[in-house]
């Protein structure tokens, strides 16, 4: 508490006495008492000895006055961020111990203010400069740049297939690898740890400002650079970092990435632009299979708008329920009779007419839509085998899987609901999956294939001899047929080798009890050679295109009029 030291104490005594003498008379006067008198000569003797003590210390006051207005202005400063203060020396003591507590309230009001600034400008998992800061440290240097004839490069990274990680291994294990890869593109850029600077031994390698944007993206900035071609040297080197595994105790993590460039101000003037064009040749990269380098030019934002306006169509489509069915004959390389149907979705696209899967599978599994997609074609498909029965045809249908169904444990449930809903018999449904995707995990496509098997519908390998198996686990699939896949047929009329090599695929299904399916059959010398060697079921061009229900039904009842297919055989058909 702040205590003023006022006069002696003996002036202290004379004052109190002088004014208790006083009150005494002035009473005694209003008694009658005392002289009226008295009052008037001793008030003023007592005003005068009290201006007296008070001119004594008025420099005290003073001084304090002043210290405390200094203090004010001080803690004023403090609050609008100005943390140089200075203090008046009151030669008081508590003055001073005031002015000592300011100045160290300035320091950690100082020292809280720049972390919370670096908090708000770093990400908080890599330390790495954030999105917003990046954007300033960008527009800063392009700011410094435009009155110059320099060139700047933003580099788009994203790491291909991160999702997995997250979910197979956990979020953990996913910040780790990002706290890991973080210091491999700061090496990979020659960012030093007080990012914007490079590594001054080397002054061919531009300024470059490194940031996290968010989940697995990453963003470089170059400086200064003198070409595209230095970016791209730039990202190859970022490639090859990424590209090592990533070592967690007894884990070996591999990753990869894509990388997406923008030039400035080649690809856009401002911060928006270069990001967005960057943005654009990264997805572009990894359309091209991942793994890749993109420079933008404007042949991929066309490709960009097109792929949005694509991805909005297709939800309309599977809102609207725009896809069809058609439906592919296999047919008895013996007998040359329809033996049973593969569906095939298409999509009757409001203005481009009918387009086939290709033009819009790949954007469907990207969106992933595929397993409502792949629902779609089953629930239908089923239907339809529910329909024919009801009218007397008896006809087994085949129906695609994708690797994205095949991992789904409720697939298998939704197949047994759909039979079940419909009253379809399991032995007219078959279920086909491709050999790259049964590959890549023997074990789970075992697994979820006896789960199919044991429901009673059967199972197709499709596209086989297309990918790199391990023929030993044939005898670990439960299938009931091979599709040998269109590529080995082609060639068997005037390829020995080709020939050999589908006689011993053909021979090797049936050795292990398996149905053999020639697909892409196009030339009645393939059909007449695939019959000598005993194939079972073939399929193709030649035979039949894929066509829709009501050309099918005809099919089936044996009406249609138009030709088919040709009769190479000269069988009854």
């Amino acid at each position: 508490m702040l205590r003023i030291n006022g006069p002696s104490r003996p002036v202290m005594m004379l004052c109190r006495t002088l004014l208790v003498a006083g009150g005494i008379i002035g009473l005694g006067a209003l008694v009658g008492r005392v002289d009226s008198s008295l009052p008037i000569l001793l008030f003023p003797m007592t005003a005068f000895i009290c201006g007296i003590i008070v001119a004594r210390n008025k420099w005290r006051i003073d001084r304090i006055s002043l210290a405390i207005s200094e203090s004010g202005r001080n803690l004023e400063s403090i609050a609008r961020g100005h943390f140089d203060v200075s203090a008046q020396d009151a030669h008081i003591p508590e003055i001073t111990s005031l002015n000592d507590a300011i100045s160290h309230m300035s320091v950690q009001v100082r020292e809280t203010v720049e972390n919370l600034q670096l908090a708000a400008q770093r990400d908080p998992l890599t330390r790495l400069p954030n999105r917003a800061h990046f954007q300033y440290l960008v527009e800063r240097q392009i700011l410094d740049h435009e009155q110059q004839d320099l060139v700047c490069a933003l580099l788009f990274i994203d790491f291909d297939g991160f999702k997995v990680i997250n979910d197979t291994l956990g979020h953990r294990v996913g910040d780790q690898i990002l706290q890991m890869a973080s210091e491999r593109l700061k090496l990979a850029t020659r960012v030093a740890d007080r990012v914007g600077r490079v590594v001054q031994d080397e002054p061919s390698v531009p300024t470059a400002h490194l940031s996290r944007l968010g989940g697995d993206e990453f963003t470089v900035f170059l400086g200064d650079i003198q070409s595209e071609t230095m970016a791209r040297k730039v990202a190859g080197r970022v490639l090859r970092v990424l590209a090592e595994p990533f070592e967690l105790g007894a884990r070996s993590i591999a990753a990869g990435a894509s990388i997406g460039i923008a030039m400035w101000p080649r690809d856009g003037d401002n911060y928006d632009q270069l990001l967005r064009a960057a943005d654009t040749a990264m997805y572009h990269a990894k359309q091209q299979g991942r793994g890749r380098i993109e420079c933008y030019s404007a042949v991929l934002d066309e490709e960009a708008r097109a792929s949005a306006e694509l991805e909005q169509e297709l939800r309309q489509a599977l809102a609207e329920n725009q896809f069809v069915l058609h439906y592919q004959p296999l047919y008895d390389c013996r007998t040359l009779q329809i033996a049973s149907v593969e569906a095939l979705i298409r999509w009757n696209h409001p203005r481009r007419g009918l387009l086939l899967p290709g033009h819009f599978m790949p954007m469907a599994e990207k969106m992933s839509l595929i397993n409502d997609i792949g629902e779609w074609v089953l629930s239908t498909a089923v239907r339809r085998i529910s329909a024919w029965a009801e009218d007397g045809l008896r006809v087994k249908v085949s129906v695609n899987v994708s690797p994205h169904q095949l991992r789904q444990m409720e697939f298998v449930a939704l197949v047994k609901a759909s039979l079940h809903r419909w009253n379809v018999p399991p032995e007219l449904l078959e279920l086909e999956i491709t050999e790259t995707s049964a590959m890549k995990d023997v074990e789970l496509a075992a697994d979820r294939l006896t789960m199919m098997r044991a429901l009673g519908v059967s199972v197709a390998l499709d596209d086989f001899g297309t990918g790199y198996s391990n023929l030993a686990s044939l005898t670990t699939l439960p299938i009931n047929s091979l599709k040998l896949d269109r590529s080995l047929i082609e060639h068997i009329v005037d390829h020995p080798d080709a020939r050999t090599l589908v006689q011993t695929m053909i021979g090797m299904a049936s050795g292990l009890g398996f149905k053999s399916v020639a697909e892409g059959v196009e030339t009645g010398e393939q059909l007449e050679m695939l019959s000598v060697m005993g194939c079972n079921i073939v399929q193709g061009y030649l035979l039949s295109r894929p066509v829709d229900e009501e050309t099918l039904r005809k099919l089936l009842d044996g009406t249609h009029s138009g030709p088919m297919f040709n009769n190479p055989l000269g069988k009854n058909l």
